[in-house]
């Protein structure tokens, strides 16, 4: 049997939290529905599901659905992907990327899980930026398995600003896999304040 990972990102929350999932199916028509999660979901969040006991060399199509707490909903574009029939899709890895932590104007501390290393350890990092394109990687840190957390910290990062992020891992079974896109907002400055290094500096003249 094969497995899949589903990725969304929400891109409009309609203005209340919103939670998601996924249809998926053998034909266009779909029917099969993961569960509900998030609930506290906003635009710009991501979430995921795997599926598991797929057909090999099969097509499936799926799409994402996003409802808000008054329920109002609306779906994805209909998209589909192909199983593998090798065994070895059985072993591919899966990483996820979790909620960053230790968010300041000008640092934050990325967050991400190993879900499954397939058949041996490997390496971790991440990869951000400020568009999806990313351009910066922190480094790789290896001996990481099924269960294992991870993190790093990154600065120089521009006060109010939106940031998307994602981890990625890599064994020598095959080349690396990588989790679904996580966006997150630094803090503003302070009004009337500007943060410099680890000093306060109060803004003369306001």
């Amino acid at each position: 049997m094969a497995q899949a990972r589903l990725n969304a990102t929400i891109t409009d929350d309609g203005g209340l939290s919103c939670e998601g999932r996924f249809q998926y199916g053998l034909t266009p028509a779909m029917g099969l529905f993961t569960p509900w999660q998030g609930g506290t979901l906003v635009t710009g969040d991501s979430f995921s599901h795997v599926l598991t006991g797929l057909l090999g060399g099969t097509i499936y199509f799926f799409q994402a659905e996003v409802r808000n707490a008054v329920g109002t909903g609306t779906s994805g574009a209909i998209l589909s992907f192909m199983t593998s029939l090798s065994l070895g899709s059985i072993l591919n890895p899966i990483v996820d990327i979790l909620a960053p932590t230790l968010v300041t104007e000008h640092q934050a501390t990325l967050n991400g899980m190993v879900t499954f290393q397939g058949d041996r350890l490997g390496q971790v990092r991440f990869q951000w930026g400020a568009s999806a394109s990313y351009g910066m990687t922190t480094a790789w840190q290896s001996g990481f398995g099924t269960g294992n957390s991870f993190s790093a910290a990154i600065s120089g990062l521009s006060p109010g600003q939106a940031y998307h992020c994602r981890a990625e891992f890599q064994n020598s079974h095959g080349p690396p896999v990588v989790s679904g896109d996580l966006t997150f907002s630094t803090l503003s400055e302070v009004g009337g304040m500007v943060l410099v290094g680890d000093d306060i500096l109060t803004i003369l003249g306001r």
